[in-house]
């Protein structure tokens, strides 16, 4: 088997290594995205956060600050799980996508700002690093998420379950 896939590899180098890629690469990506998540996932759940503080201040939304917050970690938690389930990948970068084009948009549209800690803007950086990340793994799966859609409308236990019967 080893032996079929360097042969393979000598014989034609350059389809052999995008295969790879392909295969590989939104893994490790995937990889990236979930460390970073799972890194700043404990400050969506400490009490009295320093950022949605600012968020609720600044929108002027009085249930902003911890409601948004545990919301916020809700899903970047469900997004982790998704990224790292074959099959369900591509799920995992929608929904990282769609949290972080939210969360890089109330960085740029609010009183936060892309530094709000004084560091260099570490946060924002790695919210467009999580955003560009989920959106390669989004177009290197692409075949997969109208089949995933499909099944989710159709498949018998979903239905089940949404019917109440």
């Amino acid at each position: 088997m080893t032996a079929d896939i360097l042969a393979r590899a000598a014989d034609r180098p350059l389809p052999t290594a995008f295969l790879l890629a392909r295969v590989a690469l939104p893994w490790v990506l995937a990889a990236y995205i979930v460390y970073i998540l799972m890194w700043y996932l404990p400050f969506k759940f400490y009490p009295d956060s320093y950022l949605f503080q600012v968020l609720e201040d600044s929108l002027g939304l009085p249930w902003f600050e911890p409601y948004f917050r545990y919301f916020t970690g809700g899903v970047e938690a469900v997004a982790c799980l998704l990224l790292v389930i074959p099959g369900l990948q591509a799920a995992g970068a929608a929904v990282a996508f769609a949290t972080m084009a939210g969360a890089i948009t109330l960085h740029l549209t609010t009183a936060l700002g892309v530094d709000p800690y004084n560091d260099g803007g570490t946060l924002f950086k790695e919210a467009c690093t999580n955003l560009v990340f989920a959106g390669i793994i989004l177009v290197l799966r692409r075949d997969e998420i109208l089949p995933l859609l499909r099944r989710l409308v159709t498949d018998p236990r979903y239905v089940r379950l949404t019917s109440g019967g």
